[in-house]
């Protein structure tokens, strides 16, 4: 067996991913993290923005064509995106404006966080941040990279957001993950497919989610390359634009 079969490569395609939101809207509510019924059949769906803001546009925009709102969770961390560029600064207006939910992607390893006073401390400051700079609600977060400290912290919420790894969300309703771009514990439309499945919060990584087959690791390449790609492009603009010499 190859790994595009063991690990579902094909998947993980913009095409794919529309027909199972559609597979989860025959029969899921589409819920958020602060809007939930317990005796509801329903589905939380969360992105971790890890990688790139402009594949999460992407999905955001295939959701909206669905009438589907979903939680966007983004870091303030990324080695790959940076809030306060221009760019991504107007791509996350877009999601914003499409009426999707905005969470905050926490990492507790840049302040290496050992203790749930520095954590809520630290989460009400990049809460504020975001809301600063974006003008909308951060009503949730997920955490970036857990390790030992960060899943104990299983209270429903902690700086004045819901944690979305709260007790609750990881042991009394379904949880279903593409981390590192494959599915880490069941495949999702096996979950969406199965009729045991009432509750569920789904995990994707708009980066991991391309328009072609491709490996994951390719996948994250894709947008690494892009990223210099983009780089390389402004630096000859601004040089060309300020009438500078661009020597080589």
């Amino acid at each position: 067996m190859t790994n595009a079969e063991k690990y579902h490569f094909a998947d993980f395609t913009t095409d794919n991913y529309n027909k199972l939101l559609r597979l989860a809207k025959n029969k899921f509510q589409f819920r958020s993290f602060t809007d939930y019924n317990h005796q509801d059949n329903f589905v939380i769906w969360r992105h971790d923005v890890d990688f790139s803001m402009h594949r999460a546009l992407k999905l955001a925009r295939i959701e909206a064509e669905e009438n589907i709102k979903s939680t966007y969770c983004v870091l303030l961390h990324s080695e790959f995106y940076n809030l306060l560029e221009k760019e991504i600064t107007d791509l996350l207006h877009q999601i914003i404006s499409l009426g999707h939910h905005i969470g905050l992607h926490f990492d507790s390893h840049y302040y290496n966080i050992y203790s749930e006073a520095q954590l809520e401390e630290k989460l009400i400051f990049e809460k504020k941040m975001i809301e600063t700079l974006f003008q909308v609600e951060v009503q949730c977060f997920s955490f970036h990279i857990t390790n030992p400290f960060t899943v104990g912290c299983k209270n429903e919420m902690y700086g004045g957001m819901v944690n979305c790894f709260s007790d609750y969300f990881q042991t009394k309703i379904e949880y279903c993950s593409d981390s590192n771009g494959y599915w880490r514990f069941k495949r999702l439309e096996n979950v969406l497919l199965d009729n045991n499945t009432k509750q569920l919060q789904v995990l994707t990584h708009p980066e991991l989610w391309q328009d072609e087959i491709m490996s994951p690791k390719k996948r994250v390449y894709r947008c690494a390359d892009e990223r210099a790609m983009k780089m390389k492009i402004w630096y000859d603009n601004t040089l060309a634009n300020n009438n500078r010499n661009n020597i080589d």
